[in-house]
């Protein structure tokens, strides 16, 4: 078990009157598994967490780090157990794969927040999500109208079975292939979320068809690998490309007239929302508690707005 932070903050440190006071008066242990912290969405969904607890300082928070390993993640749930923590964060890896363990953990008393994915079907588990869906809508209604008459498109997917890439995938159907049937659909793969293997695919794709309209991206990352391969092919601007979570270096890519659009997952209010979840049920106020945070789409008309919101959050040095 990696762990990369520990917040151990002293009640004294803010004015108790805007502080929660601590549950019966004792520290209570938190810990946070993120999925892979080389990733920059979890990266900033932890970041947002080291933020956020401050507003609870009773809570020493705990930051693991699963490493994209499903037997890392579930060792450290296991240890989180053994260890005594009160609350878990969890940002599963595959929620489904992890339902009944997450269902032992809960029913063993150790409540579990699950972030950034579904619940995987854990009916006690509290959930802060995004809906996914929606997510493929927001640049989906951007592509509908940039993508010309009887476009050629490629699709980069996330991981397989994911939550996210599937519903993505869903909103992407309804709002754009569904409203445009003229839309050739060219190709699609699986590139789990990597910048690198989405620009292994458009290499690919570049060699093998003339005319490519559209990159539509179930996340930014598999998005700016494709216009990697694109630029390095000098065909970057026959194309549009589409993706999903609206992070620092997608934002930096619009600004450069390079990524058409996202949205924004946002992982600052996921975080906090989380926390506060946590908060409540530590409290005794909540058993569990589930939401789901609203989407922003971004363009050129505002990405000077988050610009400066990576640029404050320290995603943009």
């Amino acid at each position: 078990m990696r762990k990369l932070l520990v917040y151990a903050l002293a009640l004294g440190i803010l004015s108790a009157g805007m502080m929660p006071a601590a549950p019966a008066g004792e520290k209570k242990k938190v810990a946070w598994i993120g999925t892979n912290l080389a990733h920059t969405y979890a990266a900033w969904l932890a970041q947002s967490a080291e933020k956020h607890v401050k507003k609870y300082p009773y809570m020493e928070m705990t930051i693991l780090d699963s490493q994209n390993k499903m037997n890392v993640q579930m060792a450290q749930l296991e240890n989180c157990v053994a260890d005594g923590f009160d609350y878990i964060v969890l940002h599963p890896l595959e929620p489904d794969a992890l339902r009944n363990t997450v269902d032992e953990i809960i029913d063993g008393g150790i409540p579990i927040c699950v972030v950034n994915q579904s619940d995987g079907g854990a009916p006690k588990a509290s959930n802060v999500d995004a809906d996914p869906i929606e997510q493929g809508q927001v640049p989906a209604e951007v592509a509908k109208e940039r993508i010309p008459q009887n476009g050629k498109v490629v699709i980069l997917l996330g991981p397989s079975g994911n939550s996210h890439s599937i519903g993505r995938r869903i909103g992407f159907q309804k709002y754009l292939f569904d409203a445009r049937p003229d839309i050739e659909i060219l190709d699609e793969q699986i590139a789990n979320w990597n910048k690198s293997e989405g620009m292994r695919y458009m290499e690919d794709w570049l060699q093998r068809f003339d005319r490519i309209d559209a990159v539509v991206s179930m996340n930014d990352a598999q998005a700016l690998g494709a216009i990697e391969a694109a630029k390095a092919a000098n065909r970057l601007h026959e194309t549009t490309y589409y993706g999903i979570d609206g992070l620092a270096d997608a934002v930096l890519s619009i600004r450069d007239g390079e990524l058409t659009a996202t949205c924004v997952q946002n992982a600052e209010a996921q975080a906090a929302k989380a926390l506060e979840i946590a908060d409540r049920v530590l409290r005794g106020e909540i058993e569990f508690e589930k939401t789901l945070t609203p989407g922003e789409l971004v363009t050129t008309a505002n990405v000077d707005k988050w610009i400066r919101i990576h640029t404050e959050n320290g995603q943009i040095k």
